[in-house]
């Protein structure tokens, strides 16, 4: 096959694909890499594919506009980076079914990485550290397009979002969002996560948070007492708010200075 005749069944394949390499179209197509690299070419300018980086290559549907088309940001930026990286933060609350609004910055986590922004193709990639030796039981998959991603567990997401720096936070956003994922939680392991988070400023937020939820109920309790436990007799935090905002409120359970809901 001449590498500028695709037929009608390889662009079915590639719409299977949906986001792949050139090294992925090489094996789909049965061509060498400078073979496959061509016919990327070729169907880049036939809008048939975008390019979100170099090398990386995302499907247009047939009913598409080739120069509106925006691929999945969750495909793409996983294709890109490979597998090191699980997704993270407000990107996790989308994949586990917490939030619908797929928003502008996809956040991803790995261990003992350099934490950074990088943009894969015109995306931005928030990109986070995570101690390796909790990574292990901080991920799970979900599937996505036919496609399995890696994504924070349920339990490590909500300690994530807690551990954001202050001037991050948006408590209203947390708020909404633990409510959205508790119901996925399972206690055990929420505990193991609160223990092994180092600051006793997320300790605090995450036993606000879960006491805010109304979750003071006998599966979470043991969680919310640790953590009582383990921020006592240190100073007041700042969660979502500085110090001397007229709207501050103090949880005097958990040590947090918070900003009071209109």
């Amino acid at each position: 096959m001449d590498y500028r005749k695709v037929t009608r069944e390889d662009l079915r394949k590639l719409a299977r694909g949906r986001v792949f390499t050139t090294e992925e179209l090489a094996e789909t197509f049965h061509r060498s890499h400078p073979q496959a690299a061509k016919i990327a070419f070729d169907l880049r300018k036939r809008g048939l594919l975008t390019a979100v980086q170099r090398g990386v290559y995302a499907s247009v549907p047939l009913d598409a506009d080739p120069k509106s088309f925006h691929p999945d940001p969750f495909l793409s930026s996983s294709t890109a980076l490979g597998p090191t990286y699980a997704f993270s933060h407000q990107s996790a609350l989308v994949l586990l079914g917490a939030e619908q609004t797929v928003r502008k910055t996809v956040h991803v986590s790995a261990p003992s990485v350099r934490p950074r922004t990088r943009l894969v193709g015109r995306l931005l990639v928030h990109v986070h550290s995570s101690p390796r030796d909790t990574w292990k039981e901080a991920t799970t998959t979900v599937r996505r397009s036919g496609l399995t991603l890696r994504v924070t567990t349920p339990e490590r997401t909500l300690v994530d979002l807690a551990a954001l720096p202050n001037s991050e936070q948006d408590y209203e956003e947390d708020l909404l969002a633990f409510r959205s994922l508790l119901p996925k939680v399972d206690p055990r392991h929420l505990l193991r996560e609160v223990r092994s988070a180092p600051n006793r400023s997320t300790r605090a937020r995450v036993g606000h948070l879960l006491h805010a939820c109304g979750s003071d109920t006998p599966p979470t309790s043991g969680v919310l007492n640790a953590i009582q436990v383990s921020v006592s007799g240190g100073s007041p935090s700042y969660f979502a708010t500085a110090p001397g905002a007229r709207s501050n409120r103090f949880d005097a359970r958990f040590k947090l200075v918070y900003p009071g809901v209109t």
